[in-house]
């Protein structure tokens, strides 16, 4: 069958022709490859072929040649430099006269970009670069010949190697675009080439032509065939956003300022908004133009110190920013408020004049601006759901872009406050009483939420920026702080009885907002009394089995604001202390046993008012004796047998003994998660002295519960294990060991994953109240909360496990089996499944491993080396695992996979955040870091690392980081990897050498594209060679193994580094650092990036070459 005939078989509608044809293909490219391209290219260029032959002849040679996937890319590159020179020119010389000649999209452009890519490198094909001009800038009648070219140099620009070439290639594309062209493909054709070039020529190249192309993509706004309009839009972009940090990058700036641009630009984005909310493709347009004109601005603030004055019409430019503030759709604001942020942080901008007209008015619309409809018409919410169906796939998404929006407009508010403290207030005065408390059932819970945000901002900013220095204008938060109050209290007055039985439903917003003002309570202490006799009033409120959830969820508000009192604001309570003692016994029988757990955490709290530690430990022995007794006698732990017969995992659930709270598992089960909330809360509020007689005091009152913690670190452990999760009755099964829906929820959406700094876990535990529930229950719900019931107390024993070792370093330590116990904690860890397992990471085991003195180094040494080799060994087999299901780019991956894979991403994390604090301390920021001291490494980390084995396990976790397929937790653990090559290189074994250049080798081909993890995997590539190389040659085979060095640069790169005298010479700037290792490890500034042009294009999705 002749190839011709083949080709055209791929195209058919059968899918057996097709494969059989696929399957001829390649083994015609595998039995002569040499001959197989030259009569593809043949094919190609056959003008009285098909055009559909032609054009399967041009998607066959390019997909040999090309391909996104480094290792696939190198075997076609040595596959195509090994056919003899002839039959190569043969090809090109094919795949250039094809050009012009072929109906779109061009495939012999893509053949010409697949061929450059490989050849450019090497210095070969020179002349190509200057027949492609001569084709765009020589008058032709074939328009085709010009575009098809052009779409070649846009393919090709990234990989231009020779920089001599890119000015001309630049000033073809140019030319193409300032010739008057009939013909909008043209057009199109140099835009898209113009994108691909833009971003990074150099600035002087780009300066030439700046006004001429800026003049030709304004123009090209207001065209709408073939989309043109919204492509001029993102080459405009791409022009505002290059990176730049000098005043050679202004011309960019004023150019776009000039009259006519910035007219244009702004009549495009006016025209786009009319019809955006009824066009998807005019809304798609509209945010191009955003792009652009916030581009410029976040542009601009780079370049502002060496423009001599403010651009033109910048006056205009912030109008037409402050109508976006304000617009429906929250992409657009959250990009809006990104920009006016940054202006109001940028020292001469937000000084400017023309930007304070403007203060005023935006400072005024903040709120509106941060909510999440923008108005509270019904018609702008309808617009919000419109666009948020166009731009968002799901909430999450769109939450996600709504917490942005908030975090830039609390930053405006941050940065506008020294000097614009006044229009904040008169915005917070006009809610409170124009909306707040005249019509308070009218807010929104969004509305409520938003303003205590927006509120405390700005309270606690004029506090800490020292603002309120006169009597005066703290007596108007005073006044605010009264009138909310008065609402409040009036409300609860209303019922005309002495004590009120219901609540509104606003009344938690009410309190939320009252809570904004307590910072008032520094000036004005006796307003507490009056908090405390409200506060009181709400809590003896009845609510028998807690029916009214409304009720319920208000008692809990409040008991949360009497602790946010004591524990914030201690001298002040100082006098009330009685008070508060009073009103925690007075209202401890009107509240849920829950609730009244929470009231222990405030007890807890004001024993740190105690004068001595005796008085102290007098007053939490009396507050925690309750929950100290039951810990002590519960009947859970004792046995894995125990814990499931006693919560009631081994029998079927009795529906009717449940619903009238008489069930004893469930009262049980009650009991032990209110003991241990208490239990949890007293540790984390207390304040424990710092020497160890005086700890021991207030240790010895948790001493008896301690055995029962560790009892149930086993239980909560072993539950994974086979042999006993098969005793678990069959109507609960082993859904209780999943994730709860909301845990499933936020991994499928890729929650960043939030850190907690104080040691405590910031989850709060809802209460698990049967009387709340009204429409009864069957099993399927009965098996959600046990499942609930599983992760808090899991959450719990964690929390207090970890709050233990932190609170109590110098007494826990040095018990007689502590070593015995703490090593314990990782029974079963085999078992815990990976959501499970971050956090006990978290926790717990970061906690006793980072809390341990020097001295009792010795205690934890089992614990650091077992779980170490664990995250190992768990990190390569699940992220192998999950590798494993993935097969092509196109594949679509089922909701378990999207779990699994965030699941992993955060296990990584939780690893990289606990070994960075390990070693170098949990207060270690890489922000603050200086460059030029050294990361101080943490004593506990030093004494361990002497251990060879503790060393080994921490050095193998940390090259196994920095491969998993996460940059987040790549980059975090970079600084530790760093620190433990300068400090411990010498102790290295070549083994252990070899191992982490080769992973950190792999790192870097795996986020070549990721500029965030980049840059420090470069540095960490030279510093190990720099200080390990001399003492182990082998190092140097290493790098030669690497696919896309060369010979010469390798050993250009090894010279200078055996140069060196000393280790310490190695210690350059970073910058210099980073050209050695990319200048040694690549061969060209990257591998083909061109765009995808068809859907028929072939990808691979191999890993990249291992090194041996």
């Amino acid at each position: 069958m002749e190839l011709s005939q083949v080709l055209e078989k791929t195209f058919s509608s059968d899918s057996k022709d097709q494969q059989y044809a696929l399957t001829l293909l390649q083994q015609a490219m595998t039995g002569n490859f040499p001959e197989y391209v030259k009569q593809l290219a043949t094919i190609l260029a056959n003008v009285d072929s098909s055009h559909y032959i032609r054009r399967a002849a041009g998607l066959q040679l390019k997909n040999v040649l090309a391909s996104r996937e480094q290792s696939f890319f190198d075997k076609n590159k040595l596959r195509w430099l090994s056919v003899p020179l002839e039959v190569r020119q043969y090809v090109k010389e094919c795949v250039l006269k094809t050009l012009g000649t072929e109906v779109r999209p061009s495939s012999a452009a893509q053949c010409v970009a697949a061929i450059s890519c490989i050849e450019f490198p090497i210095r070969q094909w020179p002349e190509l670069i200057d027949r492609l001009n001569a084709n765009v800038t020589t008058k032709s009648d074939n328009p085709l010949l010009k575009e098809s070219s052009l779409e070649a140099l846009g393919y090709i620009c990234q990989d231009l190697t020779d920089k001599q070439k890119v000015a001309p290639v630049l000033a073809a594309i140019v030319y193409a675009l300032k010739t008057e062209e009939t013909s909008v493909f043209v057009s199109l054709a140099a835009t898209k080439a113009l994108s691909e070039i833009v971003e990074w020529v150099v600035t002087r190249t780009l300066e030439e032509h700046v006004d001429a192309i800026v003049d030709v993509l304004c123009a090209y706004l207001q065209t709408a065939e073939m989309n043109l309009y919204e492509e001029a839009a993102k080459c405009l972009y791409k022009i505002a956003s290059r990176k730049c940090a000098k005043s050679i990058e202004t011309p960019i700036v004023v150019s776009l300022f000039r009259d006519a641009p910035m007219q244009r630009i702004l009549t495009a984005a006016n025209l786009a908004a009319a019809d955006s909310s009824t066009s998807c493709e005019h809304y798609k347009y509209l945010k191009a133009l955003l792009d652009l004109l916030c581009a410029l601005g976040i542009h601009l603030s780079e370049v502002w110190t060496y423009v001599m004055k403010p651009p033109p019409n910048f006056s205009l430019y912030i109008s037409a920013l402050s109508a976006f503030f304000v617009h429906p759709s929250i992409y657009i604001r959250a990009e809006t408020a990104q920009v006016i942020a940054t202006f109001c942080s940028n020292e001469k901008i937000s000084t400017n004049e023309d930007f304070l007209k403007y203060i005023p008015q935006l400072l005024k619309v903040l709120p509106r601006t941060m909510s999440k409809t923008c108005s509270p018409t019904i018609g702008q919410e309808d617009l919000t759901f419109q666009y948020s169906r166009m731009d968002y796939e799901n909430k999450e998404d769109l939450q996600r872009e709504y917490l942005r929006i908030r975090e830039y407009c609390l930053r405006i508010i941050r940065e506008t406050m020294p000097n614009h403290f006044d229009k904040l207030f008169d915005v917070v005065n006009d809610w409170v009483v124009n909306r707040c408390v005249v019509q308070p059932q009218e807010v929104t819970s969004d509305e409520w939420e938003l303003m205590k945000r927006f509120l405390t901002a700005v309270i606690s900013g004029s506090y800490q920026n020292e603002l309120l220095t006169t009597l005066e204008v703290r007596k108007k938060y005073l006044q605010l702080f009264d009138v909310i109050f008065n609402c409040c209290l009036n409300i609860l007055n209303s019922s005309g009885t002495t004590a009120p039985t219901t609540l509104p439903n606003f009344m938690n917003g009410l309190l939320s907002t009252l809570s904004s003002f307590f910072q008032i309570f520094e000036n004005f202490g006796e307003r507490i009394l009056n908090v405390l006799d409200l506060l009181k009033l709400i809590l003896l409120i009845n609510n028998e089995n807690n029916l009214n959830v409304e009720i319920t969820a208000t008692k809990r508000h409040c008991i949360a604001l009497l602790l946010k009192i004591v524990s914030v604001f201690p001298e002040q309570v100082k006098p009330y202390a009685r008070n508060v003692f009073d009103l925690v016994g007075q209202v401890s029988n009107n509240v849920s046993m829950m609730q009244r757990s929470n009231l222990v955490h405030v007890l807890a709290s004001l024993s740190n008012l105690a004068s001595t530690v005796e008085e102290k430990t007098l007053f939490l022995r009396n507050a925690i004796l309750y929950d100290i007794n039951y810990i002590e006698t519960e009947p859970f732990s004792a046995s894995m047998e125990n814990f499931l017969n006693n919560t009631g995992l081994s029998f079927a659930p009795d529906l009717k003994a449940i619903a009238s709270q008489s069930c004893p598992y469930y009262l049980s089960r009650l009991n032990l998660k209110a003991s241990l909330t208490a239990l949890e809360g007293v540790l984390n509020q207390v304040e424990v002295p710092n020497n160890e007689s005086s700890s021991a005091n207030i240790f010895n009152l948790f001493f008896t519960v301690l055995p029962k913690i560790f009892q149930f670190c086993r239980c909560l452990t072993s539950i994974y294990m086979p042999e006993y999760s098969s005793k678990v009755h069959p109507i609960y099964g082993l859904s209780i060991l999943e994730m709860v829906p909301s845990e499933r929820q936020t991994l499928v959406s890729s929650i960043t994953l939030e850190q907690d700094s104080n040691g405590a876990d910031s989850k709060k535990f809802e209460e698990f109240e049967v009387g709340q529930f009204s429409n009864g229950y069957g099993n399927q719900e009965i098996a959600m909360f046990m499942r609930k019931f599983i992760v808090e107390i899991s959450d719990l024993i964690q929390s207090i496990l970890g709050l233990f070792f932190f609170k109590f370093p110098l007494n826990i330590y040095s018990i007689n089996n502590s070593t015995e116990l703490i090593t314990g904690t990782l029974y079963a860890i085999e078992n815990v499944p990976n959501f499970r397992l971050r956090f006990w990471l978290r926790r717990a085991w970061s906690r006793i491993i980072t809390s341990c003195p020097e001295q009792y180094s010795n205690t934890i040494i089992p614990l650091v080396t077992r779980l170490s080799f664990h995250l190992q060994k768990r990190l390569v087999e699940q992220w192998l695992l999950i590798k494993q299901t993935q097969t092509t780019d196109e594949y679509e991956p089922t909701e378990e996979e999207l779990i699994a894979e965030s699941t992993m991403s955060l296990l990584t994390r939780e690893c990289s955040y606990f070994i960075v604090h390990f070693i170098l301390g949990e207060t270690f920021s890489l922000k603050s870091a200086r460059r030029d001291i050294p990361l101080p490494i943490t004593l506990i980390s030093r004494k361990l690392m002497e251990n060879e084995n503790v060393r080994l396990a921490i050095i193998g976790l940390l090259a196994r980081l920095i491969t998993c397929p996460d940059s987040q937790a790549v980059v975090k653990c970079m600084p530790a990897v760093t620190v433990i090559v300068h400090e411990y290189f010498s102790t290295f074994d070549e083994q252990t050498s070899i191992e982490l250049l080769v992973h950190s080798i792999k790192s870097l081909q795996m986020f070549s594209n990721d500029e965030l993890a980049t840059g420090p995997l470069l540095v960490l590539i030279y510093d190990i060679y720099s200080y390990l190389r001399p003492k182990y040659p082998s190092l140097l085979e290493v790098i030669k193994q690497v696919p896309t060095c060369l010979p010469e640069n390798i050993s250009t790169f090894d010279t200078r580094i055996m140069s060196m005298l000393q280790p310490e010479d190695a210690k350059n700037f970073d910058k210099i650092k980073k050209d050695l290792v990319r200048k040694a490890l690549t061969s060209t500034k990257s591998r083909l990036h061109y765009r995808k042009a068809s859907s028929e294009t072939n990808g691979g999705d191999e890993e990249l070459k291992e090194m041996e």
